[in-house]
């Protein structure tokens, strides 16, 4: 009877523990939807405004959005927010940092932090020439 209630108990523990990773899971993938809607929201609101003000230099890039959050999304994500095409702005990335390893449009930036360290600003440059470009 004591096996019995250990395995009841084992039992428990592990569906407790797949909840909490399905909800720490779920958070994270709604974080970077939550990011992707803000910086595509801000996108248009950048777009609308250069449109009605060529003076307005206020903003830097077609896309503003914050490193830490920038650095969270894949190449796919960031060419979808600035409107141009992912494997343009991986090759644009790879060619600037001589990169050596093999990264997809689906690599996330920071995985491409750990072969070197670049500012996101730096990525924002390259998808702002890349968009000019167009």
């Amino acid at each position: 009877m004591k096996k019995q209630t250990s395995f009841i108990a084992i039992g428990f523990i592990l569906i407790i523990l797949l909840g909490l990773f399905l909800i720490m899971n779920s958070s994270k993938e709604t974080s970077i939807e939550k990011t992707l809607m803000e910086a595509s929201v801000q996108s248009s609101v950048e777009v609308e405004n250069t449109e009605h003000s060529s003076d307005n230099h206020e903003h830097d890039h077609f896309v503003e959005i914050e490193g830490s959050k920038m650095k969270q999304l894949t190449i796919q994500q960031v060419a979808d927010l600035w409107q141009i095409d992912s494997k343009e702005l991986l090759n644009g990335i790879i060619q600037e940092f001589d990169f050596q390893e093999n990264y997809t449009t689906e690599t996330i930036l920071e995985d491409m932090r750990y072969e070197y360290k670049f500012s996101p600003s730096i990525i924002k440059d390259i998808a702002e020439k890349i968009k000019q470009g167009q």
